[in-house]
């Protein structure tokens, strides 16, 4: 309310100022009384400018602005640990680290820069607390980062607020397990061969869904687990390590994995050995990550591919590279009724769909089609199963 009695003050200040300059010009005796009453409109706004808890850096051309506060921003939700706000969300992006509920511990987790004391013959269950980065605990503990992704398994250096890692002392250390020779695939001069759909003479289709960069679309493996369908699923290395609890769920939930490439690049624009290279390096992440071998299946970035390209994938161990026989299109986000249109009035025998975990839509089209593919007498199977 202040605000407005300093522009009322300030308006009659500014009427009885001119009322009193024209007064001047008219020689009118009753110029005086304008001037004192315009200098005691102005006498009034600089008192209630500068008197009580009156904040004048929140007065901005009359009008009372109140500051900022800063808050921390909020942590996306992530669907089944994966964020729906950004179905694109950027490659390099980290998955964003969730902080447990306030609470008071028991026993108060160790600040980072605290010493992390593991007796000789006996382990530490250690709680990740914030700030904390794998080589602070390593150096904390006086143990090696390598050490530490090795006794808990971790694909990468990425860890969370609240994970627990589990350090050994010297004489407690568990014996790594031994590690088969690494053997780079059998040279061939076999190139790929281009697979676009299944036999003609069987009801089967298989649904097929590329993970390059994201995880909008996630909700895929609900609606499958809930229809018992298993599908095929075309992982980048890039997504793979990212998203490694995912790609594990995919595995865990029986569904064939195939190879993506490692950084989804066009194999008509790189070099064949740099392509080649590039196919091996996403077979090893995803044999990391999820202990399963993406061979014989590989299905190239875009669809693109030409003569070399095709060498590169035989050489490389995949003899068979999928394209598709119908494409819902759905990286372009159209409306659950489009992708739904688009199966309905294609489906056919053998057919090898082609849809995307980054489709925003993708899982309530599938959740419609997958009731109808079955009346109309369709087997929702992989692709191990529809090209055997």
């Amino acid at each position: 309310m202040i605000e407005i009695f300093i522009l009322l003050i300030f308006l009659l200040f500014s009427i009885f100022l001119v009322l009193g300059v024209l007064s001047h010009v008219n020689r009118n005796r009753s110029r005086w009384i304008y001037y004192l009453l315009s200098i005691i409109c102005l006498l009034g706004v600089v008192f209630l400018l500068f008197s009580g808890n009156w904040n004048t850096t929140s007065f901005r051309s009359g009008v009372k602005v109140d500051l900022p506060i800063t808050e921390k921003p909020a942590v996306p939700r992530q669907e089944n640990g994966k964020n729906s706000a950004n179905e694109n969300p950027p490659e390099n992006e980290q998955p964003p680290i969730e902080e447990p509920a306030d609470e008071e511990p028991s026993n108060p987790a160790p600040t980072p820069s605290e010493k992390i004391i593991v007796p000789e013959n006996e382990t530490v269950d250690y709680k990740v607390v914030k700030g904390d980065t794998l080589f602070s605990i390593a150096k904390r503990a006086n143990v090696t980062v390598e050490k530490i992704k090795q006794w808990n398994s971790l694909p990468s250096d990425v860890i969370y607020v609240g994970q627990i890692l589990k350090l050994y002392g010297k004489n407690a250390e568990p014996t790594p397990p031994a590690e088969p020779p690494k053997q780079d695939p059998p040279p061939t001069t076999v190139s790929s061969e281009i697979i676009v759909r299944g036999s003609l003479q069987q009801k089967k289709i298989a649904l097929t869904f590329d993970a390059g960069s994201d995880t909008v679309g996630i909700g895929i493996l609900d609606v499958l687990k809930k229809h018992k369908v298993k599908a095929t699923f075309f992982l980048t290395g890039k997504w793979v390590v990212r998203y490694p609890s995912l790609a594990n769920r995919i595995a865990d939930e029986g569904h064939d994995i195939g190879n993506h490439s490692y950084s989804h690049s066009d194999a008509v624009k790189t070099t064949t050995s740099a392509f080649k290279k590039d196919i091996i390096k996403a077979e090893e992440a995803i044999k990391a990550v999820t202990g399963r071998n993406p061979q014989p299946y590989f299905r190239f970035p875009f669809g693109s591919y030409n003569t070399a390209a095709l060498k590169s994938a035989g050489e490389a161990g995949y003899p068979y590279s999928i394209q598709w026989s119908l494409d819902t299109i759905d990286w372009q986000q159209p409306a659950t009724e489009v992708i739904i249109s688009r199966i309905k009035t294609g489906a056919s025998n053998g057919d090898i769909i082609l849809m995307h975990i980054g489709g925003i839509n993708t899982p309530a089209a599938v959740d419609n089609v997958i009731p109808w593919l079955k009346s109309q007498g369709y087997q929702l199977v992989p692709l191990s199963e529809l090209l055997k």
